[in-house]
């Protein structure tokens, strides 16, 4: 890094300790270099090598950091409709790919903002280092690199898990957000059977599951499957959406993933990927012939993902996503899988299902002085406090400042069919 170069990263870096940035010179080993990819067609260019990364046990990542995730996410987002531009910083060293950092860039209020490509769908962020070299290194050599080459204003990143690769090097080479989130998760490794996994619940527990299933049982003879990948998971996944959504409306909340209308037309692309190192899971449950639960899951290195959960919104009284959480816990067990991960954000209702959680921060460093106000002004200090306010207003409240649930609410139920 040259002097020039290391003034103006200090100058930007003003939270960062000069220590740190004084690391940040630390030269790449011999014969190792960076470049971007910055289109679809340069990111399919990269299986093979990602791949072959990526299947690697010593390799820390997540489900989110996978190249069929990622490539599925890129073909409906980036191909169609332009949301992002595909931004793929990646490491070689001896013509070997050792270093993956997704990222896509795109505007926000007039900034020009890097974060993690396929955000807000994925719902962790991390880089992929070869377990052979020295993380922080990348890293910081990365940070510099964006600055340098990239037309950014600042990189911002959400749910940096406190286990995975990036996490280390964040809290010394980035800006804390102070938007910190916890994911819970279920160790499934201790559970052998599905009798063992009874066991974990207290006795209270067992007769409020017992109690859930004796009012399902009065619709119907309960059924749970896990539905073959085509028309019937598509069709699935239509209705969850579905009805997510109008739960989401009861509440006056709206939520950008869920209301996505390409989210299916990419799920459905994940799913359809041959010999894909990612395995899509859609469970159904069923009270006689009506389908009134559906969970939509991901199966990677022997993880599964609770991606989205959904029921029958005028069946929420029932309770009837206890039941269905509970035999997809038991089917994960069944399938000899390590942990299901229930995912950001904590809620409490996640206890019962879990047994700890992962610490989560976001971070954003600035490139410019555009950057630099907006995540200490925003970032920092003003989202936080509207987050807190949101999360803490009552359904009628948030149904009066968002008449777009409101009536996202009343369309969906007049398109709904009758089901009296």
């Amino acid at each position: 890094m040259s002097d020039q170069t290391l003034a103006v990263a200090k100058a930007n870096w003003a939270d960062i300790a000069e220590s740190d940035v004084e690391a940040a010179k630390t030269r790449l080993p011999k014969n190792a270099y960076l470049t971007l990819v910055s289109n679809h067609a340069g990111l399919a260019a990269l299986e093979h090598d990602w791949r072959t990364l990526e299947n690697d046990p010593s390799t820390v990542m997540t489900v989110f950091q996978s190249f069929d995730w990622v490539n599925a996410w890129s073909s409906v987002y980036t191909q169609v409709q332009a949301v992002a531009d595909v931004q793929v910083l990646v490491g070689y060293h001896n013509n070997r790919l050792v270093f993956v950092w997704p990222l896509m860039a795109h505007k926000v209020q007039g900034v020009r903002m890097l974060s993690w490509l396929t955000e807000p769908f994925g719902q962790y962020g991390d880089v992929i280092c070869a377990s052979d070299q020295k993380a922080k290194l990348w890293i910081s050599e990365a940070l510099v690199y964006l600055g340098q080459f990239g037309n950014f204003d600042i990189i911002r990143l959400r749910h940096v898990r406190e286990t995975g690769a990036l996490a280390s090097c964040a809290k010394d080479l980035m800006i804390d957000a102070k938007l910190n989130e916890k994911a819970p998760f279920l160790d499934l490794t201790p559970f052998k059977t599905e009798e063992d996994y009874e066991q974990r619940y207290s006795s209270t527990q067992r007769r409020r599951r017992k109690r859930i299933r004796k009012k399902v049982e009065a619709m119907g003879p309960v059924g749970f499957k896990k539905l073959s990948i085509g028309i019937e998971s598509d069709s699935a996944i239509a209705k969850a959406f579905e009805e997510k959504n109008m739960w989401l409306a009861d509440r006056g909340r709206m939520n950008r993933v869920l209301g996505c209308p390409g989210h299916p037309a990419f799920l459905k692309a994940l799913s359809q990927i041959h010999n894909s190192a990612v395995e899509v899971v859609v469970t159904e449950l069923t009270a006689g012939e009506q389908a009134i639960s559906w969970e939509i899951g991901f199966r990677h290195r022997g993880i599964h993902y609770g991606y989205v959960t959904s029921h029958v919104n005028k069946l929420t009284d029932t309770s009837v996503g206890r039941l269905h959480m509970d035999l997809s816990q038991r089917g994960c067990v069944t399938a000899g899988l390590k942990a299901y991960d229930l995912m950001v954000p904590y809620d409490v209702h996640k206890e019962s299902w879990s047994s700890g959680c992962i610490a989560t921060k976001d971070y954003f460093l600035p490139f410019t002085w555009r950057g630099w106000l907006y995540g200490h002004a925003y970032l920092r200090h003003i989202r936080p406090l509207v987050r807190d306010i949101y999360y803490r207003l009552p359904a009628s409240v948030l149904r009066w400042v968002n008449p777009k649930a409101a009536l996202s609410r009343s369309q969906q139920r007049d398109d709904a069919p009758d089901e009296s």
